[in-house]
């Protein structure tokens, strides 16, 4: 009879496992996300399209027309996906292209138009969601170098890429690039 007493809690014990494996979700590709930054001075901003130059910017208002912002949706792959390319598409459902890294425009991360992508001197493969923060994958480790830089409308900041912490201006600070499906 002893062996009912030690039963009974070993089977509450696994009925618990199961119950707490079974819920477990793996974190997926994302779509009509928006990004957001988290870092000194821009908590939970929204990451808008620059119409003027097609960069990317940290900003407040991800409409602020003063500075030619536009905000954005974005499908994000999962690092456990194939396909590590960010694609963001524009409010009114035009698609815009991938998420790029300019080397000619000191690292900016900017939008390249999909019939431009195979023509790129840049970085448009390797992107993708490790939980819900951006990374990039540089063949060996997941990177996540996103910096704000600061620009001359209040409330805006240029997203760029930095590998080299001697390229950073004094108004620069470390973001963390995050995907949030409530869209702003």
């Amino acid at each position: 009879m002893q062996w009912k007493s030690l039963l009974c809690p070993l089977i509450a014990l696994q009925a618990g496992f199961s119950a707490a494996w079974g819920t477990h979700v793996k974190r997926s590709s994302e779509t009509n996300a928006t990004l957001l930054a988290y870092g000194q001075n821009s908590s939970a901003f929204p990451i808008a399209y620059g119409l003027s130059d097609g960069l990317l910017y940290i900003a407040q208002d991800p409409e602020n027309t003063a500075a030619d912002l536009t905000p954005m949706y974005w499908d994000l792959p999962s690092i456990t996906d194939d396909c590590w390319i960010v694609n963001g598409t524009f409010m009114n459902g035009t698609r815009a292209g991938s998420l790029y890294i300019r080397p000619e425009s000191d690292n900016c991360i900017g939008v390249l138009p999909f019939a431009q992508a195979k023509s790129a001197n840049g970085v448009v493969t390797g992107f993708g969601l490790f939980a819900s923060q951006l990374v990039y994958n540089n063949d060996t480790q997941l990177e996540a170098q996103f910096w704000a830089s600061k620009t001359d409308t209040e409330d805006v900041y240029k997203l760029v890429w930095v590998e080299d912490s001697s390229e950073l201006t004094t108004d620069s600070f470390p973001v963390v690039v995050k995907a949030s499906e409530d869209s702003t």
